[in-house]
């Protein structure tokens, strides 16, 4: 609860700094628009913060993708460090640096090391990760880059995860660069400052 705090008032903090579509307040929506901003601030980490500021521009299309995002968040069989794990491999494959800087500590306190995440921040491919962790990274990782899988690393993610668990990766995954492309596209900042929370900056 401590984080979802701390969150939300950094969060809180963007809304005055400058992007592509204006932050949307409660007061600015009505109708079909009011009903999701409603959602958004009883259901997310963020309020209309993050790409639900976006996601209000398209209220019917977003109640989609706000399920999408209450599933992952408390229905998928995925582990909470898997969802992560793929989570940060999405934001930083997208170079969406809000993504990163929200998700990584969540990701800390769900047990991902800082080390592995270090590595990942770099773009490289983290060394003495855990089996499932590695499945994750090898099957995300591909499916960003290539747009699909290979036998190997499908068998490979079949075996440990199974079917169910293997399809909600690959939503997951898909999922989460919706979020990237709506928070890229709308160009929106972080607070000044550095450090694992920071994507490197290309």
């Amino acid at each position: 609860m401590r984080l979802v705090i701390i969150l939300l008032v950094v969060v809180t903090g963007l809304v005055a700094q400058q992007t592509r579509m204006p932050q949307l307040k409660l007061e600015d929506t009505s109708g079909e628009q009011k009903a999701l901003a409603e959602r958004m601030i009883k259901q997310t980490r963020s309020g209309l913060t993050g790409p639900f500021n976006s996601m209000l521009r398209s209220p019917e299309m977003s109640q989609g993708l706000m399920d999408l995002y209450l599933y992952f968040r408390y229905k998928t069989g995925l582990s909470r460090s898997q969802v992560e794990l793929a989570i940060l491999i999405t934001g930083r494959e997208w170079s969406a640096p809000f993504e990163w800087y929200m998700h990584y500590p969540i990701a800390v306190q769900e047990g991902l090391s800082e080390d592995l995440l270090a590595q990942l921040r770099e773009g490289k491919r983290p060394a003495n990760m855990k089996p499932d962790e590695a499945t994750v990274y090898d099957f995300s990782t591909e499916l960003l880059r290539t747009h699909k899988v290979s036998d190997p690393i499908y068998q490979k993610a079949l075996t440990l995860l199974g079917e169910k668990n293997l399809v909600d990766l690959t939503s997951l995954v898909t999922t989460y660069v919706t979020y990237a492309a709506l928070l890229n596209v709308n160009q929106l900042p972080l607070p000044p400052g550095s450090g694992p929370r920071y994507l490197p900056v290309k």
